[in-house]
């Protein structure tokens, strides 16, 4: 044995002679010793833990075997630096054990696959983000260029709190007036005397004045009113006191910078002969009134204002909010700084609803008919609604037409569908409080929650159907079958559930009582519902609704009864819910049975796009925080508080529907990822088509609907379980399989005496691997079945090994025969030609004899290789029916114990095939008929490259961005650009933006996105660390994605969607295609020989089929929808701004102009605007636009379009007698 270690010294021990043993020692090392290059991927060995570790080879005449061990208590290594620099090859052992592919019986097993059996797929890298990495360096070069001027930072901090103008003379030259009071609230200003400090600050009361302590020698922080004696705030006259003002009074001014206990002069003068109010002097100075007789406690405007997006996006509690002024007033002896709290509560509640009302128009009477016209601007809306109302989502009257001039044809009715998804929250409670009642909500019954009164009456005798808690797919859910626990009976209300549209914007919330009751949930229906139909819309102008719920397979039974029994006067609700259509969110599906997996999936249901529906999940993200608030406050003040965070959300959400750079982002993300992902879906479906031309005229015809018979659900989009191989079964055909090989070979390749030779030693290799594999899986778990076989193996590679070797004696009588132990046959050397080569025994250029021995043994290995994919074909699919069986045919734990067995028995046979396919290649590069790392004739082999979407198992999430590896759909062997785009109309794809993704507008339309502040430089999107998705990150490898339709989003995506990173192009490294077993130039067209394997092939192509169809139409719908969404959300600002002009012209013409009427036209301006930035996004080209879509000038219009394109589009399905399944949506 030899020990090579890092210093080079080599240590001479004795062993057994069959082994030679090498260790290989890493160790922790500086940085600066690392010369080599790096690698760029992160390891997958046992060194990729950064841990100390060595490496034992062990090499033998029949094995070479390599063990990796952790250095014990060791210290994780330094890692080594990164580069740029390409990793070069070298010839080291250990990298040539690592790289190439395996060779000896023992250790190509447990190597033959790149990563875990059980590991999920590996589409992208795992190694550190390089753009995170230079954020985080970039972020702490900042931080030490701060670190390094501390010193300078301390001594200015420090310099303020002094000045050396003290009481040196003022510039009022007013005699013994010198400077000491300053004004740190006013940024460089100068020292003043105490009167003229008081003249310049009569406007700015709030701010604090620091007088200097000639006495202490600091400046002393004082309130206006301790400046000069009998200084106070003066009303009334612009700052000056009021020449007829009685005697200042005590008063609490509260404002950002803290609680002022100062002094205020309130205004004698009469208008119209009155005196003015107290709290209307306030006001009109800026100061909301703690209240309206006698208001001893005011609070700027300003500050409310900041309180209302503090909370909103801060989520901080009123509590914490008041104790921060106080400290601001004074840190140290904040007690001493009167306590507003309970007073706050109230005036900030207030304050935030009459924002409410005037943000929504009501305090400019919006119900009433405009100037000239004779409905409401908003007819459908109910009267005094302060919400808000989803601009994207379709509003009949507002955001499009009331009535189409043409009816939309069904199969396109997701372009004005009503997407709402219903949701249960149980953080949003309410603990038992001392509450009379008396407390109603300010906004009740006008925006969320509904009005109390008829909430108590309907809740009053309320109980839970025993039918609503039944689960229809046997399920485990608990919002079904925990409605009205007793679980819940510690609260007064247990949560809330919640309706929401598609945008995550919330349209209505109802309290549960015990649990999440169905009756509530139809409640919330109808509370949603009723924002957008009242009136009722009548059919013609009445839009398809589709609702998401995670218990919708219950939900749905007696939904229409209960509306009825709920609200039996109004039937538009029974008319709108009988309609309704309905799914299961795409996160909760897999939570119930299978029936309801088939049933509720969204992806399967025409006219969805990519309506997942959990979007309310992201309201609870926000929501969740003001939970520990909300719960502890009285009924009331909860339903107002909960309403007005909500709007706030709403209203970001609406505002930022394609008006914001984040939205724009957001909006070229969501069009790209739809269109790129239709069009290769498209590609799949167009080759699975081309594979199975003759079947798939006869599928596109049959029903996509789920169907119920004697109790079972079937699906073209499921398996069919008569068709499911049972797990005997399976095995059984596999044994065959591996019985008839051999002999299938030894028919189809004719041999002499040395081809017939190397032929049984190559069967004595299968025997060999195939037995150590067993006493692995018996080493693991030991069963008597599994010893028998090893025996029976063990003694029939002993007869054959020993025949072998008598006819070796005659091929190479001078070559010594290798160590034979009758114990362990399994690690003779089989020293066959490849074997000799391999341990430079003979060369490539050796005598005849060997030559031709050579060319016989690259002639099998040929063979046994293109036999092996066969063999790996189907081990997989055998295995993928064995997952399927094991789930239906067993029951109980002997059951489940059995199956399990047998479930790993399929996973040896097919990681056995897989290495007896990779000793195949290994022998043909000893051979010298290929290089190691050629991929052709022979690729290298591992699990990844076997890896495709299980048809037996339900769509899961994420499953729309997932495909199989390109080998698995392009049976052709070609790309998606060559092979499925060159068929159909490329140019009919790539017209949606025209040859220079132009975009679309008027020469003269400014594309710069407008603001409502005005300032020096607008800030623009913040840069995140992570790269955004684009449509390389979502796909495999080796998908080429550069055709004419794919290249705006694949390559100008780097300069046009992310601007700081123009001109820079990172180098991207190849990875190994996946899956290129499925290709059919791989399996030199011969197919699986079993019936039953062929038979579950052929209806997993059939599932794959339908699944893709399906796909492919949700992607179109979502790339069709977003540009009707975003057509709407111009026609509602365009319809808020023309609004609120309407009001305001109203108002002049009533009461001339003034402060109602200029709010009014600040409305319509920033309506405006927004509808200039919605339509910039809309129309711009490199954001993913369709060219011609955008044009339209009416909803119409835009549908027609659509439909037109699509008629183009799928020309290739008319060519293969394909039926647009479309049509009958």
């Amino acid at each position: 044995m030899s020990v090579c270690v890092a210093s080079g010294l080599d240590f001479g021990v004795m062993l057994d002679p069959r082994w030679s043993l090498s260790l290989t020692f890493t160790s922790v090392i500086p940085d600066r010793f690392f010369d080599y290059p790096p690698v760029t991927q992160p390891s997958e060995t046992l060194f990729a833990t950064n841990v100390p570790s060595y490496t034992v080879t062990f090499h033998t005449d029949s094995a070479t075997e390599t063990e990796h061990h952790y250095v014990a208590n060791a210290s994780p290594l330094r890692k080594a630096p990164t580069s740029e620099a390409p990793t070069e090859q070298t010839d080291s052992p250990a990298e040539a054990e690592t790289d190439s592919p395996p060779e000896g019986p023992s250790l190509p097993f447990m190597d033959a696959t790149d990563e875990d059996l059980g590991a999920a797929p590996a589409y992208e890298t795992t190694g550190p983000s390089k753009d995170k990495a230079a954020a985080i360096r970039k972020s702490v070069t900042h931080k030490n260029e701060f670190r390094e001027k501390e010193a300078i930072f301390l001594q200015l901090l420090l310099s303020l709190q002094y000045s050396a103008q003290v009481l040196t003379p003022c510039l009022c030259g007013i005699n013994k007036h010198v400077r000491k009071v300053a004004c740190r609230d006013c940024l460089q200003a100068e020292l003043l005397c105490r009167q003229c400090w008081l003249n310049k600050h009569r406007t700015m009361p709030t701010h604090w004045a620091f007088v200097w302590k000639q006495d202490e020698r600091f400046f002393e922080k004082t309130d206006i009113c301790r400046v000069m004696s009998n200084t106070s705030i003066g009303l009334g006259h612009h700052g000056e006191r009021c020449p007829d003002a009685e005697l200042p009074q005590s008063f609490t001014l509260v404002d950002t910078n803290g609680i002022h206990a100062t002094q205020i002069s309130f205004c004698q003068c009469r208008r119209n002969g009155k005196h003015i109010e107290e709290y209307e002097q306030l006001t009109s100075a800026g100061i909301f009134p703690g209240s309206v007789t006698q208001a001893r406690t005011g609070y700027t405007v300003g500050l409310l204002d900041y309180y209302r997006q503090e909370r909103s996006q801060g989520k901080g509690s009123a509590y914490n909010f008041v104790l921060v002024l106080r400290r601001m007033a004074d840190p140290v002896f904040a007690g001493a700084v009167p306590n507003i709290y309970a007073n706050f509560l109230v005036i900030s509640r207030f304050y935030e609803y009459l924002q409410m009302v005037i943000q929504s128009g009501h305090a400019l009477d919006v119900d009433v008919p405009l100037l000239g016209k004779s409905d409401r601007p908003y007819p459908n809306r109910p009267n005094g609604f302060l919400g808000s109302i989803c601009a994207a989502c379709p509003e009949r009257g507002v955001n499009m037409p009331f009535i189409l001039k043409s009816p939309t044809p069904g199969y396109l009715r997701h372009l004005i569908a009503v997407f709402l998804t219903l949701d249960g929250n149980f953080k949003q409670n309410l603990f038992f409080k001392r509450d009379d009642g008396s407390d109603v909500a300010l906004t009740d019954g006008r925006m969320h929650f509904p009005l109390q009164m008829e909430y108590e009456e309907m809740v009053k005798n309320h109980v839970v159907a025993k039918e609503d808690t039944e689960v229809p797919c046997k399920a485990h859910i608990g919002s079904i079958r925990h409605q009205g626990s007793a679980k819940y009976g510690h609260v007064k209300r247990s949560g809330v559930v919640a309706s929401a549209c598609d945008h995550s914007v919330a349209g209505s919330f109802v309290d549960m009582l015990k649990g999440e009751a169905f009756t509530l949930g139809t409640y919330a229906q109808r509370e949603h519902l009723r924002h957008t139909n009242s009136p009722p819309h009548g059919p013609e102008s009445t839009s398809p609704h589709v609702y998401s719920y995670d218990s919708w397979c219950s939900f749905v039974v007696n939904m229409v009864k209960r509306a009825t029994d709920q609200f039996l006067e109004e039937k538009w609700l029974h008319t709108v819910l009988d309609k309704l259509e309905g799914q299961i969110p795409a996160d909760h599906i897999n939570g119930h049975g299978v029936d309801c997996q088939v049933v509720c999936q969204a992806v399967y249901f025409a006219c969805r796009a990519h309506f997942h529906g959990e979007t309310a999940e992201v309201l609870w993200a926000f929501l969740n925080g003001f939970g520990s608030s909300t719960r502890q406050m009285t009924e009331g003040a909860r339903h107002d508080t909960i309403n007005f965070i909500v709007d706030a959300w709403n209203r970001l959400k609406i505002v930022a529907s394609l008006t914001s750079d984040f939205a724009t982002e957001l909006s070229a993300d969501e069009r790209v990822e739809a269109l790129g992902l239709f069009e290769l879906h498209m590609a799949v479906l167009e080759d699975l088509s081309r594979q199975h031309p003759a079947e798939v005229p006869a599928w596109s015809r049959e029903s996509r609907v789920a169907t119920k018979s004697d109790g079972k659900i079937s699906s073209v989009y499921q398996h069919a379980n008569t068709k499911v191989l049972t797990i005997e079964s399976v095995l059984d055909s596999m044994i065959t399989e591996e019985r008839e090989k051999i002999r299938r070979e030894a028919a189809n390749q004719p041999r002499t005496s040395l081809a017939q030779w190397i032929h049984d030693g190559i069967g004595i290799q299968c025997q060999q691997i195939l037995l150590i594999a067993l006493l692995k899986s018996h080493k693991e778990h030991p069963l008597q079945d599994t010893w028998d076989t090893i025996s029976k193996l063990h003694d029939g590679l002993n007869a054959g090994l020993t025949t072998f070797r008598e006819r070796q004696l005659n091929v190479y009588p001078r070559l010594k025969l290798s160590g034979l132990d009758v114990d362990e046959p399994e690690l003779t050397a089989i020293q066959l030609p490849s074997y000799r080569m391999k341990h430079r025994q003979r060369s490539v250029d050796a005598d005849g004899e060997d030559a031709a021995l050579r060319e016989a043994e690259i002639k099998l290995r040929c063979s046994q290789a293109d036999n092996g994919i066969l063999a790996v074909q189907g081990a997989c699919l055998a295995l993928s029916a064995v997952n399927k069986a094991r789930e239906l045919d067993y029951r109980g734990q002997n059951g489940v114990t059995r199956s399990t067995r047998n479930h790993e028995n399929a996973e040896l046979m097919k990681t056995y095939e897989i290495t007896m396919y990779n000793i195949a290649r290994a022998a043909l590069v000893d051979l010298g008929h290929m290089h190691k790392d050629a991929v052709e004739p022979y690729p290298p082999l591992s699990i990844r490259d076997t890896r495709r979407k299980e048809t037996h198992l339900s769509r899961v999430k994420g499953d729309s961005r997932l495909f199989d590896s390109t080998a698995w759909y392009l049976q052709s062997g070609e790309t998606i650009s060559s092979a499925a785009m060159v068929s159909r109309p490329s140019a009919a794809v790539a017209s949606r933006l025209g040859p220079e993704e132009r975009d679309v507008g008027s020469e003269d339309e400014d594309d710069r996105l407008m603001a409502g502040t005005q300032t020096l430089k607008r800030a623009g999107p913040t840069p995140s660390n992570r790269a955004p998705k684009r449509l390389k990150d979502i796909i495999p490898d080796d998908v080429n994605v550069n055709s004419p339709s794919l290249s705006s989003e694949a390559e100008e995506s780097d300069t046009e969607m992310l601007p700081t990173k123009a001109g820079k192009k990172k180098k991207t490294s190849k990875k190994k295609p996946d899956g290129w077993i499925w290709l059919q130039n791989m399996t030199r067209g011969q197919k699986l020989s079993d019936g039953k394997l062929a038979e579950y092939k052929e209806e997993s192509d059939r599932v794959q089929w339908f699944r893709a169809e399906a796909e492919m139409y949700r992607w179109l719908e979502q790339y069709e929808r977003k540009h009707t969404e975003g057509f709407r959300v111009i026609e509602r600002f365009r319809r808020d701004s023309a609004v609120w002009a309407g009001l305001a012209e109203r108002e002049e013409q009533r009461n001339g102009v003034n402060g109602t009427s200029t709010y009014a036209w600040m409305q319509a301006a920033m309506h405006s605007r927004l509808e200039h930035n919605a339509r910039v996004t809309f129309k711009k080209g490199s954001l993913g636009a369709h060219h011609d879509w955008v044009s339209s000038s009416s909803f119409e219009e835009l549908v027609t379009k659509i439909d037109r394109w699509r008629e183009v589009v799928f020309t290739w399905m008319d060519d293969m007698d394909i039926e647009r399944a479309y049509k009958k949506f």
